[in-house]
């Protein structure tokens, strides 16, 4: 600032949504009106007016306020002027703090015209309470709203915004509904997703086909700008978008809330509640995204790992495909300086401990293609074939095996619930005996703590052997969806990542019958989604038992796949 430059007169508005609703004498256009009514009569020379719409009193850190701050600090600044106190802030220490200390310091003239503060003529005496019960306003809305969001919450009403890929409704606007625009979007992100490609894969993907950010999107259409807003990189997606979007519950049609809360009305800063208290509601809005495709979606997200560094291709087989002695998975091996055709599998756990903990089960990706792609035609072809024996045999054999594995989650899932109340009992008991001085303070600690510690792994694990049990209910019923799957994909030319994660649920690999022979059979099995592992085919459908297709002879394939490659 040049010393000839007259300094500013700041005529300052600010409203929050909780202003809003006390009507239009908080309005930015009042407050500007008053404002400039006053400089005028008083002479104020030099006025710039600048505002902040939708902010809370109890935030300082405001975009216009920000700036007003760095031109107080520039030495810019000669009068702040504002309508009441309430305009400046609600919060008590930090309002005290600027004008006991702050604007003294800068020499900056304060005025507060509803409340008759000026600094020219010294302190105030009411000033402080003023303050005090603006801090006590802003605590008491904050405990309102706060009682008014859960309330909604709990009527399953959704709070906020429509998610990227939904729009309000314009005959309900409680209700959202797929954007036309946007919601191709979000299954492209997810469909990519089944391809094995992680989130910042995805983002990179979007990026380079100039898919507007939703940050963008959103301020195009509306001229709303949010925190994220960058409008020199439109195209740019972020992989923590890619996160949210994957993460989130209303694709599938539910209404999730109560997930986040504040430290307090002053603290902003978000915190992330416990599951067990969030509010879920099932299929309140139409849904985006299959409950199938976002299940397989969650399931892939768990078990993936980095891709092999510069990797363009994903690993299709991450979180499926696991050893069948140790359980653990079977890693990729893949180099730029290997043929693809040589791309193999290899138990995890020999490869780090070696043969002494396990052995390789050694698998040539190109040859468990062949094997999954054939065996996927194969079941699928006669699913279509006869839908009524095809359902009829799965429907028995789920039967069978699904309620032996509900019977035992169930008894697991009785024996904690009952330890868990044994445990609530010997709480109380001990307690009282350490009051009855029949224990010693030291003992009860120690005793206290082992059950605490018990009592809380119990209350992770009981929701979900209760989660498990609902998994296993609800496989039986799933036949049509298979079937339903089989006719949708009638012509299986190519193993792609979807196909894969479509119809699989999980492959295990065995060990050679003869270690380390390149001719001894292998088995593999095969475990479908929804109807699981096909291993004792009705005779009536005239196909081999798996145990019998997947045992398969490594030499002889590896010898034709050669002998196409030499082709």
């Amino acid at each position: 600032m040049k010393a000839n430059d007259k300094k500013y007169t700041i005529l300052y508005g600010r409203l929050s949504q909780e202003d809003d609703r006390d009507g239009e004498s908080n309005s930015i256009g009042n407050q500007r009106l008053m404002l400039e009514k006053y400089a005028e009569e008083k002479g104020f020379e030099n006025c710039k007016f600048l505002f902040d719409d939708g902010y809370s009193g109890t935030n300082f850190n405001r975009p216009s306020w920000n700036e007003i701050m760095s031109m107080i600090e520039s030495g810019q600044v000669e009068t702040l002027i504002v309508k009441d106190m309430s305009r400046l802030g609600r919060d008590y220490l930090q309002t005290g703090y600027l004008l006991e200390h702050t604007f003294p310091n800068y020499k900056v003239r304060f005025i507060a015209i509803n409340d008759a503060v000026d600094t020219l003529y010294g302190d105030n005496d009411f000033t402080p309470f003023r303050n005090l019960f603006n801090d006590f306003y802003a605590k008491d809305c904050s405990k309102k709203i706060r009682a008014v969001k859960k309330a909604q919450a709990e009527r399953g009403e959704r709070l906020g915004k429509p998610p990227y890929g939904y729009m309000k409704d314009e005959n309900d606007p409680k209700q959202i509904i797929p954007n036309p625009e946007t919601a191709s979007i979000v299954q492209y992100i997810f469909n990519l997703c089944l391809e094995g490609r992680g989130p910042n894969q995805i983002a990179r993907q979007l990026s380079e086909e100039e898919i507007l950010n939703p940050s963008n999107y959103n301020y195009q259409k509306t001229g709303a700008k949010t925190n994220q807003l960058d409008t020199t990189r439109p195209y740019r997606w972020r992989g923590n978008s890619i996160v949210n979007i994957l993460d989130d519950e209303t694709y599938i049609g539910n209404t999730v809330s109560m997930q986040h809360t504040t430290a307090s009305y002053k603290n902003k800063k978000q915190i992330i509640r416990p599951e067990n208290e969030w509010l879920r509601f099932e299929n309140t809005h139409q849904a985006i995204i299959k409950k199938e495709v976002w299940d397989i979606a969650q399931q892939l997200r768990q078990s993936k790992k980095r891709s092999v560094k510069e990797m363009d291709t994903p690993n299709p087989y991450s979180g499926l495909i696991f050893c069948a002695d140790c359980g653990k998975m079977l890693n990729l091996h893949r180099a730029h300086t290997m043929a693809e055709s040589k791309n193999n599998f290899m138990c995890s756990t020999y490869k780090r401990y070696g043969k002494e903990e396990c052995s390789s089960h050694y698998l040539r990706q190109t040859i468990l293609d062949k094997i999954i792609l054939d065996d996927i035609k194969r079941v699928t072809h006669f699913a279509r074939q006869d839908e009524a024996l095809f359902t009829k045999h799965i429907n028995e054999k789920n039967t069978v095996e699904t309620r032996a594995t509900i019977n035992k989650l169930q008894k697991e899932l009785d024996i904690m619930t009952k330890r868990d109340i044994e445990l609530t009992v010997l709480f109380k008991r001990l307690y009282e005996d350490n009051v009855l001085g029949r224990i010693p303070d030291e003992h009860y600690r120690t005793l206290s703590e082992e059950y605490t510690a018990e009592q809380k792994s119990l209350r992770i694990n009981i929701p979900k052997a209760k989660e498990d049990i609902e998994k296993q209910k609800n496989s039986l019923t799933n036949v049509d969806r298979f079937i339903e799957k089989a006719k949708k994909y009638t012509d299986l030319t190519e193993l792609t990542p979807e196909i894969l994660h479509l119809f699989v649920e999980k492959i295990v690999v065995g060990e050679k019958a003869e270690k380390y022979s390149r001719t001894a059979p292998q088995d593999i099995w095969i475990y479908y989604r929804d109807i699981g592992m096909l291993s004792d085919v009705k005779k009536e459908f005239d196909i081999e038992p798996i145990e019998e297709f997947c045992k398969i002879d490594t030499d002889e394939i590896i010898e034709q796949h050669d002998m196409l490659l030499a082709m």
